[in-house]
């Protein structure tokens, strides 16, 4: 596979994983400045790593968030907590994540990602299960 297949099965992996409107707002603030690190993005990171075979997508979210979360890197954290609906993750799969993050990344990480993540199901529309 050359640069431009991988550059186009990256934006098509990239578009399926974090949505359409993100993808095409990457694509319409490129400029001199960025776009050689959008290309990388979209070849590298999208058109190489999340299309291996090798993992499932869903496996691959909740493995992304885990490190986001452990990092601290908030506003990735943000968009993966929103995009991880796209490859089957549900409330209770990050549910689970954070309490098993919360080991090994601290508390506090873990517990901010269940702040962030019930901001996102607010803006998403969705709500949290009820305890019974």
């Amino acid at each position: 596979m050359n640069d431009d297949e991988r550059y186009k099965q990256g934006i098509q992996v990239r578009t399926e994983v974090l949505g359409e409107k993100h993808v095409n707002r990457s694509i319409e603030n490129l400029n001199e400045f960025n776009s050689d690190f959008q290309n990388f993005i979209s070849r590298f990171a999208w058109g190489e790593v999340w299309s291996r075979p090798g993992m499932p997508r869903h496996t691959r979210s909740l493995v992304t968030i885990a490190i986001l979360l452990s990092l601290g890197r908030e506003d990735e954290l943000r968009m993966h907590i929103r995009a991880c609906f796209n490859n089957g993750v549900t409330q209770d799969d990050l549910k689970e994540l954070f309490l098993h993050c919360s080991l090994y990344a601290g508390l506090p990480a873990a517990n901010a990602a269940m702040h962030m993540a019930e901001e996102v199901f607010k803006e998403l529309g969705i709500s949290p299960s009820q305890q019974t």
